[in-house]
């Protein structure tokens, strides 16, 4: 009854959620707002974007200019002085320490983790290795080892960078499975999209998890707590924990994946290192996430 009771104080305000302006941040936001009026069918939304550093400076690689940091300060600063209640990210772009004050309030339930290896369709590539659009260290260690490729930085949104695959300015792209699906992209017959398998091309740690970015006093805080998918919200705060114990950004070749499997968790690891790429993993009861985590982190530092 308390808790049905907190939620009817919430259900008249208007829920503010801040999110960037590209088409894809668009509509997490959008599925962010869905899912917290489906837990609260009165609530009203409203998306509030937000033009961040790393938007204003497509032409340069991220470790150039902060990293992960400059698709969120702009945010935390909102949230901060109460422009917004809630900001939108996709959990990959989060750095490992939020803003004192903030913390991650919800998770929806987790898209694809797979990246997407994409060529057009029926031209064949007249440049030997092939050249791939993407600036991602992660992607490049992984793709170099199962084709002869040359990686070429590449930014902007999806839609930007089909487009100049399209036009031949490369001959592939990686991209994430899960942008992908929720832009509809995935069935352009211009193109092919090839899965790679999380086996032999790990993800980012939070790839294809959409979150919610508050106040630690926000008053909306048992409502977020309702639209919270447990399970995917277990598995990143173990892909956070390894990431934050290796001190692995965006910059960093290091992929992170955890998962539910039956009644275990599994976490599993690769980290390019001087002697090529290492893949360990470690198992264990859910509840032992932090230990799991801290362990496969221990053993990748060695």
């Amino acid at each position: 009854m308390t808790e049905g009771r907190k939620i009817e104080e919430t259900a008249g305000p208007l829920l503010r959620l801040g999110t960037r302006r590209s088409r894809l941040a668009m509509i997490q936001a959008e599925l962010a707002a869905s899912a917290l009026r489906t837990v609260c069918p009165g609530l009203r939304t409203e998306l509030v974007p937000i033009v961040t550093s790393g938007d204003r400076q497509l032409h340069k690689p991220l470790v150039e200019f902060g990293g992960k940091g400059v698709f969120v300060s702009e945010f935390e600063e909102a949230l901060l002085d109460g422009s917004i209640d809630a900001a939108v990210h996709s959990a990959k772009d989060l750095p490992m320490e939020l803003a004192a004050g903030l913390t991650l309030a919800a998770v929806l339930e987790r898209g694809p983790i797979q990246d997407v290896f994409v060529t057009v369709k029926g031209r064949e590539s007249t440049r030997s290795p092939m050249l791939v659009g993407t600036g991602s260290p992660r992607r490049q260690a992984q793709i170099k080892r199962l084709r002869p490729v040359v990686c070429r930085q590449l930014r902007g949104n999806v839609d930007t960078r089909l487009e100049k695959l399209y036009a031949g300015e490369f001959d592939a792209l990686i991209l994430a499975a899960a942008g992908l699906k929720r832009l509809g992209l995935a069935a352009d017959e211009r193109f092919v999209f090839e899965p790679l398998p999380e086996t032999e091309f790990l993800p980012a740690g939070g790839q294809g998890v959409i979150a919610l970015e508050a106040r630690e006093d926000s008053r909306f805080a048992p409502l977020f707590e309702m639209a919270d998918h447990k399970p995917t919200a277990l598995a990143l705060k173990a892909e956070r924990e390894v990431l934050r114990i290796l001190g692995a950004g965006c910059e960093e070749p290091v992929g992170v994946y955890a998962r539910l499997e039956g009644e275990e968790l599994v976490i599993r690891l690769m980290r390019e290192t001087a002697g090529g790429l290492c893949r360990q993993k470690v198992h264990g009861m859910p509840k032992r996430y932090l230990e799991l985590a801290r362990e496969l982190a221990r053993e990748a530092r060695c």
